[in-house]
């Protein structure tokens, strides 16, 4: 299904010029956090009559529940609850109004609980000194780029893992361009040791917040340089997995090995521009993470935790 031909000599022309001009490029610490302008978003499916009566009758059963006008969390829980979450709901449900309802119900209980769009960024800010998780990047879809380093795990406290990761996740929310609603993981297992493998305590709770607080924003996950503790972990986790979220993973060649005989596997080149793919994944742009440069550059992008933003 994603299978790719051998590169043709015009190919490997291009890789070879790419990589020559790679080599040339100065390194950077700032990260790219805007799209480049000619990214081509996947096209929003069109609502027929009945799913519309569906996102109508829900749309007016959130605004019963919502919070008073004068409650101090009320802003962010209705720019949170726009028709195009609801819609992301419903899809995740299969259209189903009812459980699509009570999945919404249960995500707006632990949003006003958890607060994760105000999630203090000094709390968490040690999370990142490594760079074991950060947006950099866009794919040709538009989606930004995750990109998680394991081998840079640098805490055992899971209160901090947890929280970071739902910071990254609205994080990446408000990176997000026009037209764009999800996001593109990538999972560089370099050098990894099991011991730097998140606990499956850890893996449980990103799985359940991803799936039920956070539906139809994975648009895809990449795996590289996968070590078999992963398969392992991944053996473990695929229960608690939806079969739609555990279809988004594929797994992708190790540039500096060439390709895989795995005829499914796949090469970050034919997803994400060179320009804005990072050297280690096949692209041009020469990045190596910084703390300082990484925190202010994400902070001035995407403004306070108080923020309020619309969940498009």
């Amino acid at each position: 299904m994603f299978g790719f031909k051998s590169s043709s000599k015009d190919n490997s022309s291009a890789q070879s010029k790419a990589s020559s001009d790679a080599d040339q490029e100065p390194v950077t610490h700032d990260p790219i956090l805007t799209p480049p302008s000619d990214y081509k978003p996947q096209p929003s499916p069109f609502l027929d009559e009945s799913q519309q009566v569906f996102l109508i009758k829900i749309r007016e059963y959130v605004r019963s529940i919502m919070l008073p006008e004068d409650h101090e969390y009320y802003a962010s829980e209705k720019g949170f609850l726009t028709d195009a979450t609801i819609i992301r709901y419903l899809r995740a449900r299969k259209w189903d109004p009812e459980a699509a309802k009570i999945m919404l119900e249960n995500t707006i209980k632990w949003r006003r609980e958890y607060r994760p769009d105000q999630i203090d960024p000094e709390y968490i800010k040690s999370e990142a000194e490594t760079g074991k998780m950060y947006f950099n990047g866009f794919d040709n879809c538009g989606r930004p780029a995750w990109i998680m380093r394991p081998r840079f795990q640098n805490s055992k406290d899971e209160d901090k893992q947890v929280k970071y990761i739902v910071f990254c996740l609205e994080r990446g929310i408000r990176l997000m361009p026009p037209g764009v609603e999800n996001l593109a993981i990538v999972v560089d297992f370099k050098d990894a040791l099991y011991a730097q493998n998140p606990s499956l305590s850890t893996c449980k709770k990103f799985l359940d917040i991803l799936g039920n607080h956070y539906p139809e924003r994975l648009g895809v996950a990449y795996v590289l340089k996968s070590p078999w503790f992963f398969f392992t972990t991944f053996k473990l986790i695929s229960p608690f997995m939806d079969p739609v979220t555990k279809a988004k993973i594929k797994f992708a060649h190790d540039e500096d090995k060439g390709k895989s005989n795995n005829s499914d596997w796949v090469s970050l080149r034919d997803y994400f521009p060179a320009k804005t793919l990072e050297r280690a994944y096949g692209g041009t742009f020469n990045f190596q993470y910084n703390i300082t440069n990484y925190w202010k550059a994400l902070l001035e992008k995407t403004g306070n935790p108080y923020k309020v933003v619309d969940y498009l």
